[in-house]
């Protein structure tokens, strides 16, 4: 079975996302994967700076010293990635999108860090509204370009409508997460 590795991009640990994350994991877990969650709001990453200067240690990939560390050890032993993200303007959270921006210090180290390494990619997105169409075309993007397998996506949509303190299970979530296995062998 895989290790799949959930990165939490919400700063609000009991809304949209995290109820999202609770369906992924259930459905991952009922066929065996054995997943970690990671909370993103919980560690202290900095923006990438662009420098260009990573890859000198495998330890610390980057030339910033913060938890992105974490990340990177956990990314290695990981088979699945998934990104979970409220929808902020379109696009990912600021949480998120740092840990995206900073995961290129591990192609620089070595591109199969990184890029390939039979590697497969989810999407789990809240979302107020009903447009996460943006979202989506970039995520179907960033797999082709890392060579990783695109496992698929699931949306809660207009979460602007709903009561947080009654959030539904997510069906798409726990059926995308329950598929991770037979997705990976296509």
């Amino acid at each position: 079975m895989s290790n799949i590795l959930v990165l939490n991009g919400s700063a609000r640990p009991n809304a949209f996302t995290a109820e999202m994350i609770r369906s992924f994991c259930r459905g991952a877990e009922t066929v065996g994967h054995r997943v970690t969650v990671i909370d993103l709001c919980k560690l202290d990453i900095h923006c990438c700076i662009g420098c260009l200067n990573g890859g000198r240690d495998r330890e610390h990939p980057c030339v910033q010293r913060d938890d992105m560390d974490t990340i990177y050890a956990e990314l290695r032993k990981a088979d699945v990635i998934v990104f979970a993200t409220p929808l902020f303007f379109w696009s990912y959270s600021g949480l998120l999108k740092n840990v995206i921006d900073r995961l290129w210090a591990l192609a620089e180290y070595d591109r199969s860090e990184l890029i390939g390494k039979g590697r497969g990619g989810a999407l789990l997105v809240a979302a107020g509204g009903s447009h996460p169409e943006l979202l989506y075309e970039h995520f179907d993007h960033m797999m082709k370009r890392l060579a990783w397998r695109n496992l698929g996506k699931a949306a809660m949509l207009h979460t602007d409508d709903m009561d947080m303190r009654a959030i539904p299970e997510c069906e798409a979530a726990y059926m995308l997460g329950a598929s991770v296995g037979k997705r990976e062998e296509q």
